[in-house]
């Protein structure tokens, strides 16, 4: 192969997704740089199926609109540190490619060097020792080499052997990573990307396993947290005018990895901010400031962190996952648990009025319990619709990791959302395995996270069907709530209608069976009510999972997980707050406990 055009360029991209999603568990494993926070290799991963979306999708099929639109689209796409800089670097690519109809192989040694120049530009402070160093040196490697190629192939050769001299010098120009004994994660998964290039040009095929000598590294030695930050925010601001530099230094003093990256000049721009920060709801004002918020993801790096060590614990590594998970929003997952689980889920709709909101996405919980607590309208509830659960499945099975899913969703005697998975996994011949959970809200969460877990250790599903459905059978759910209005206005009052009105202002403790909320007890305050919650539970628990959900009160959690000291790990009690589905029908205040076995 001499060259590359824009049909080459397309299949090249997807080769190169393929291969790294393949490897994107690993990447998560060793990821401890900029924060150990496990999603280096899901952040690359799907910035990459944008680019693969945009590259497919590009206007036509000459080199400069396929690279243009693999750099909008992963702009537009990108998650986290590492997929930010990608889209930079793709943004270098066809800045370079410009009106090119081919690359011969002077032009793509050019390519490299530019793209990599691109993502230097986009960093406030470059670290050395990372993706983009292994970037710049092989981009500098093959400007100096470039009329010793031959053809496409050996170039692309000379890249992967001086990539991998300068992976293997990340782990000791970089403290955090030589303290952890591995490379850098984003630079690892930049090389898995080149290799299935690679191997495309040498085979031209997609699906070919891959014969290369992959540096397989070792699990970290030491987990720590490198941002004195706590959240992760990213924002995808549209747009126009963006003045890049003059953002980067009225955000400098608000955080550290920050990155502000556009799509260029135009009347419509796109403009995306990534930046670790304890002050996520300033930097979200900034960006509402500069154009409409298209998109935005704020994650907990403490929990991210806490999660990654105990899953360290027991990975298991190399294992192909063939089943996956979807649910529902109602699951109330925290997303970078989601994320980190690589579950799937689908948002339901809350109402206000005339407006209408996806769950998780359009509207936080935040805003939510906000607008609940000012809107004159009561907030009603609909399920997602067959071509939502259809899109959704279209979308794991397009990742090329899933043979079969398991679509586990809130009781179908709570929500029509059961039925509208089921009318959708009807064109998918069979591959769809639907489960009723029974249940809602962190039992269903803890339920997802299970069947996950599971998964990534390659059981098998049945296996997994099999212990959902004995966790079903165990599983507890007790409530309480601040205010009975919005259950009785939401409808889902069950056989407890009788008990609620005439309580005489003492609080309710509840409990769901079959998907019914029925009463069981109550009392004056909150210290007998979490007494008498704490013994409904079985005396033995180590054999248990807990869960405790709170609706816009977290003390709530801090008081329930006091009381279980001594008798249950606290470390692994999942805790989150309810969102807009669930705290519509059960309001601000309410909280909850959880419990199944296994």
């Amino acid at each position: 192969m001499q060259y590359l055009d824009g049909i080459r360029l397309k299949r090249a991209i997807r080769a190169g997704y393929l291969w790294l999603n393949k490897n994107r568990e690993l990447l998560n494993a060793i990821n401890v740089f900029p924060v150990a926070d496990g999603d280096t290799g899901t952040n690359m991963a799907l910035t990459l199926q944008a680019a693969v979306a945009g590259a497919y999708s590009s206007k036509t099929d000459s080199l400069r609109d396929v690279a243009d639109s693999i750099a909008l689209h992963s702009l537009r796409g990108a998650r986290g540190n590492s997929g930010v800089i990608l889209s930079q670097y793709f943004k270098g690519i066809a800045e370079f490619i410009g009106k090119k109809e081919r690359l011969r192989i002077p032009d793509i040694a050019g390519v490299f060097s530019a793209g990599a120049d691109s993502a230097y530009r986009a960093m406030s402070e470059p670290r050395e020792g990372t993706i983009l160093t292994v970037l710049r040196e092989i981009g500098e490697h093959l400007q100096q080499a470039r009329e010793k190629f031959m053809n496409v192939h050996t170039l692309l050769e000379s890249a992967m052997e001086r990539g991998r001299i300068s992976l293997s010098e990340t782990r000791v120009k970089l403290k955090v990573l030589a303290d952890a004994g591995v490379v850098d994660a984003g630079a690892q998964g930049f090389m898995h990307f080149i290799e299935g290039i690679h191997n495309f040009i040498k085979t031209g095929e997609l699906t070919k396993e891959i014969d290369v000598k992959t540096d397989i590294q070792e699990l970290p030695r030491l987990i720590e947290k490198h941002s004195r930050f706590r959240y992760c925010s990213e924002f995808l601001v549209r747009g126009s005018d963006f003045d890049t530099s003059g953002l980067k230094n009225r955000l400098k003093n608000l955080g550290d990895s920050l990155i502000v990256a556009s799509t260029g000049k135009g009347e419509i721009e796109y403009l995306r901010i990534h930046i670790h920060t304890d002050a996520p709801r300033k930097i979200k004002d900034l960006a509402q400031s500069l154009g409409a918020i298209e998109n935005e993801k704020i994650d907990d790096m403490k929990s991210q962190n806490r999660l990654m060590q105990r899953w360290r614990a027991g990975i298991k590594r190399n294992v192909t996952k063939t089943v996956r998970i979807v649910t529902d929003s109602t699951c109330d997952l925290p997303k970078e648990i989601a994320d980190f689980y690589d579950i799937e889920i689908v948002p339901l709709n809350i109402i206000f009025g005339a407006d209408s909101y996806k769950d998780g996405m359009d509207l936080d919980r935040k805003d939510f319990y906000k607008l609940l607590s000012e809107s004159e309208d009561f907030p009603k509830t609909s399920q997602p619709s067959p071509e939502d659960f259809s899109g959704a499945y279209k979308k794991v099975f397009g990742r090329g990791d899933a043979e079969t899913i398991i679509s586990l969703h809130i009781s179908a005697n709570l929500s029509g959302t059961y039925n509208s998975a089921l009318k959708a996994s009807e064109e998918f011949d069979g591959k769809i395995t639907l489960l009723d959970s029974g249940t809602v809200s962190l039992g269903l969460g803890m339920m997802a996270i299970i069947a996950a877990e599971m998964a990534r250790d390659g059981n098998s599903l049945e296996r997994i069907t099999g212990k959902l459905a004995e966790m079903k059978k165990s599983q507890k759910l007790f409530f309480t709530l601040e205010s009975v209005d919005y259950l009785i206005k939401g409808g889902r009052v069950g056989k407890a209608r009788g008990f609620l009105g005439k309580i005489l202002g003492l609080k309710p403790i509840l409990t769901l069976v079959n998907g019914e909320v029925q009463p069981l007890s109550k009392a004056r305050n909150r210290e007998r009510i979490i007494e008498k919650i704490l013994s409904l539970l079985p005396r033995d628990l180590s054999d248990g999972r807990l869960a405790v959900a709170h609706a816009a009160d977290p003390s709530k959690v801090d008081l329930v997980m006091d009381a279980l000291k001594g008798r249950y790990d606290l470390n692994k009690i999942l805790t989150g707050e309810i969102g807009p589905t669930v705290g519509a029908h059960c309001g601000p205040g309410t909280w909850g406990l959880f419990f199944m076995k296994g």
